[in-house]
């Protein structure tokens, strides 16, 4: 997100008159720790550094970014850091990037905005309202998964975009924010905390962090190389059928495939 930097402790979040809310476990129980991986660097692609990115996502055999800032949608290769075709959206801040198989679907920082693309190359087909802000975006199971910055990810009708459910994610019973962009997979969704160099892995129903995945090999691979404050961990995409994964940041000259190694269990 752009706006002034403020501590990443865990602070409580206040559900009230809020949709209906799953269930967290009990109080009583405490949650197991969560497994502890690494983000090993495979290979490593050509990225805009200018792309202020918010979201990454796999679409029709297409790999879309969303940028923030002056911001655009755009289809990126692996072959190239400058993009292969972009629309600008001008005067909106633009944030996380979804596809259902058929759509995409692009959210807006502050400014309230679900952006509904079409086609190919993709064609705006609708603008959605909603309120709260727009961090993070994925699609799982017939829903939108949006996390909007606090330790609640909110789960939403694709058709209209209202707010079925909504989940608190918790480590170890404690509540975890600055949730920004997400990658939704089948046995959890993938999400970056913001400004950090962890990725957390999340179960959709409890909202518990399953895995904590350091990916802090890929900031000192581009150190040197950013200036900006800003510049930090951001972008998640599975690539459908092949499951590989890649990881890239805001203003970033690299993108990067990894893979997730690690102990199974949390000594």
């Amino acid at each position: 997100m752009r706006r002034p930097f403020c501590s990443l402790s865990l602070s409580l979040l206040c559900l009230a008159c809020a949709p209906t809310q799953r269930q967290t476990p009990d109080a009583g129980v405490p949650e197991s720790r969560p497994q502890r991986l690494v983000a090993q660097i495979l290979h490593t692609y050509p990225h805009d550094p200018t792309a202020f990115t918010q979201g990454l996502q796999f679409h029709q055999g297409q790999l879309y970014e969303s940028t923030g800032e002056k911001g655009d949608l755009r289809r990126i290769s692996l072959d190239q850091a400058a993009p292969l075709w972009k629309q600008s959206l001008p005067g909106v801040f633009p944030e996380g990037l979804a596809s259902d198989g058929e759509r995409l679907y692009q959210l807006t920082w502050q400014d309230e905005t679900l952006f509904v693309w079409n086609g190919a190359p993709p064609a705006q087909e609708k603008q959605v309202a909603y309120a709260g802000e727009g961090w993070g975006l994925c699609y799982w199971k017939g829903q939108l998964v949006r996390s909007d910055g606090t330790a609640t990810l909110r789960f939403h009708d694709p058709k209209d975009f209202h707010e079925k459910s909504q989940v608190q994610v918790t480590v170890q019973g404690a509540p975890q924010d600055m949730l920004n962009e997400l990658e939704c997979a089948e046995d959890g969704v993938y999400a970056n905390v913001w400004h950090s160099n962890t990725v957390l892995k999340i179960d959709y129903a409890t909202g518990r962090v399953l895995a904590v995945i350091d990916a802090s090999a890929l900031a000192e691979a581009v150190r040197g190389r950013v200036r900006s404050y800003e510049a930090v961990l951001n972008g998640i995409a599975l690539e459908p059928g092949t499951h590989r994964m890649f990881l890239t940041g805001k203003l970033w000259p690299d993108l990067f495939e990894v893979v997730l190694v690690g102990p199974a269990t949390t000594p």
